[in-house]
């Protein structure tokens, strides 16, 4: 399967962080070691409280930004660098790989990805924009969110209803070409449901089969988020667990052409094969 790619400049604007420096000259991201409570008592940084206090300001600052019609990929970029760096300060440490490969593609990509909670919706707005703007394709319910919806809202997502498979396929294909076409990348994750475990039964093609109607990169993407966990009360915000390190590894494009469902396959093996070395759990069943 073909995975050459050519080099592209990235753009002047992605090099402002620390976060987007590292990833455009290495393709790689560590939190460092120093500042991982910048400015904070190593209490209040181990609260939990404290930390969704400053998530719901950012959530809250961009709806109020979205309602106006300010929220640009440059503001989407700068609070997902935010919220990274609110996680760092609680204690979380991030890891990032294999980025270069995609770096070097000019041109949008489709990540496929799986899928374990909340934390990667924050993070990989300014992890992939290192790249290219991107759009996510996301739950209709996410958009009903209150504040939250308002944000995801104007960030050009793709909304399915997880209902009508027919319908959801017709969405995908229609706006994500539409999307990839003007140069926007974007994110799928093919699981029916986020889950700690990855089940490679339930990951649906959806993505591979975008990618090959509109001609564009697969990047597969591996990730681990369950330092955020799912939550008890309210689902998609639950208590962090430190002893977790966040991952997310990114495999070299597989670029056209391919057959879609060779390349799906190339997708799961990838994450189920990455997800052990991180202590991940595989559903073969």
């Amino acid at each position: 399967m073909n995975t050459t790619t050519t080099p592209a400049a990235v753009p002047a604007a992605h090099t402002e962080s620390e976060l987007i420096q590292s990833l455009c000259t290495t393709g790689r991201y560590s939190t460092p070691q120093v500042g991982r409570r910048i400015g904070l008592s190593r209490l209040v940084g181990r609260w939990d409280g404290w930390v969704y206090m400053r998530v719901a300001r950012i959530i809250s600052s961009g709806s109020t930004a979205a309602k106006r019609g300010r929220h640009t990929p440059a503001v989407w970029r700068k609070e997902s660098e935010d919220l990274i760096q609110i996680m760092e300060a609680a204690g979380g440490a991030l890891e990032v790989s294999g980025m270069e490969d995609a770096l070097a593609h000019n041109g949008p990509v489709v990540y496929i990805s799986n899928h374990m909670g909340m934390l990667e919706t924050f993070f990989l707005p300014a992890i992939c924009m290192a790249h290219s703007d991107v759009s996510f394709v996301v739950k209709q319910s996410l958009l009903e969110y209150p504040l939250f919806g308002n944000l995801l809202g104007a960030t050009e997502p793709i909304a399915l209803t997880r209902q009508d498979p027919r319908a959801d396929l017709k969405m995908v294909m229609t706006r994500g070409q539409e999307l990839l076409k003007a140069g926007r990348s974007i994110v799928i994750f093919p699981q029916a449901t986020r889950a700690a475990t990855f089940s490679p039964r339930q990951f649906n093609s959806l993505g591979a089969k975008l990618a090959a109607r509109t001609g564009v990169p697969i990047v597969p993407l591996a990730l681990k988020t369950d330092f955020m966990r799912v939550g008890k009360v309210v689902r998609d915000f639950g208590s962090l667990d430190r002893d977790l390190k966040i991952h997310f590894r990114f495999a070299p494009p597989i670029v056209p052409p391919y057959n879609s469902r060779e390349a799906h396959q190339a997708v799961i093996e990838f994450i189920r094969t990455t997800l052990p070395g991180w202590g991940g759990c595989i559903d073969e069943g």
